[in-house]
């Protein structure tokens, strides 16, 4: 079963986007961003998510960690309607995506088809 972290700093956010993202079949776990690399390193999920809760400068960091731990880990940027610059966001994440539901479930299925068929 694919696994997704979600990492953000509102717990509130991160369950109902939890909920939202069971649809997918897989297996959910959310972090506050302090813990995030200790669940991924128990966990090893397919798929990190990265709140637009975070700051651009948290996001970044976490990626980095992540790439350079779990370099076959993809990453995916939730944005909200503030737009990231294009160079932070192609060193931070495979790829950015709509915090809307619809939106958000078809691009995490893609990124989850193309991190379990390595």
């Amino acid at each position: 079963m694919a696994t997704i972290l979600l990492i953000g700093e509102d717990s509130v956010l991160l369950r109902t986007r939890a909920a939202v993202l069971r649809k997918t079949g897989a297996q959910i776990e959310t972090s506050d961003p302090r813990s995030a690399l200790v669940t991924q390193s128990e966990k090893q999920c397919d798929l990190v998510l990265l709140c637009h809760s975070l700051s651009e400068a948290r996001a970044a960091s976490l990626a980095m960690s992540i790439r350079k731990q779990w370099p076959r880990t993809k990453i995916l940027q939730v944005s909200s309607d503030r737009v990231l610059s294009e160079s932070v966001a192609t060193t931070m994440a495979d790829a950015i995506c709509s915090w809307e539901p619809e939106r958000l479930i078809g691009r995490t299925v893609e990124m989850l088809n193309a991190a379990t068929s390595r």
